[in-house]
């Protein structure tokens, strides 16, 4: 009998948190990294890398010195992408929640955020920890930050507009299932 990847796998045990069945597509990983200006980021934080398919491009592109935090809440995935990036210098891989962001960042000195990448389904989340999330993001990020978010669904385009201004929407089509990806900068002092 064929063993199911550990991304099926893990969707099947827990929908509610990993947002697709698949992998993300070329296409939809192309347009998440397009707004990264990776010759000045000093940090970025990946929220729920999954199996890292982010992550790969993020750690080839940016530079020696960039700081790469990710945040995965699922056991399995975290020890994989400990496993995959351990010889890999300033890649930290934490296995908690992305409303704890600050604390990680606090406890590593890391520099200021310039990026924030985020697939994490918000379809699926309580909505309570959705903001958490949110609001915590809008914190943790410098001022000249973005949130850069991939989601299946728009059902929560408003509760984003509450923390940060949209930049641009791209939907992308060649993925299964397509899917939009959002580019926010933080609101200032709800402006």
């Amino acid at each position: 009998m064929r063993m199911l990847s550990p991304f099926v796998e893990e969707f099947l045990r827990n929908p509610a948190t990993v947002g697709s069945l698949i992998p993300s597509s070329q296409e939809l990983t192309d347009k998440v990294m397009e707004p990264i200006d990776f010759a000045t980021a000093r940090c970025i934080v990946e929220y729920g890398p999954g199996t890292g398919v982010f992550t790969d491009l993020i750690i080839r592109r940016r530079q020696a010195d960039t700081v790469v935090l990710l945040i995965e809440v699922n056991r399995r995935f975290c020890r994989l992408l400990q496993q995959r990036y351990s010889g890999q210098p300033n890649v930290h891989v934490i296995h908690g929640s992305a409303d704890k962001t600050g604390d990680y960042l606090a406890g590593l000195a890391a520099p200021p955020v310039d990026y924030v990448v985020c697939g994490l389904p918000f379809s699926s989340l309580p909505r309570r920890q959705g903001w958490r999330i949110l609001e915590h993001t809008r914190q943790v990020l410098q001022p000249s930050g973005k949130l850069i978010l991939f989601q299946y669904s728009l059902q929560n385009k408003k509760l984003f507009g509450k923390f940060f201004r949209l930049l641009d929407d791209s939907h992308v089509l060649l993925n299964l299932p397509p899917a939009h990806v959002l580019l926010y900068e933080p609101l200032q002092d709800g402006k």
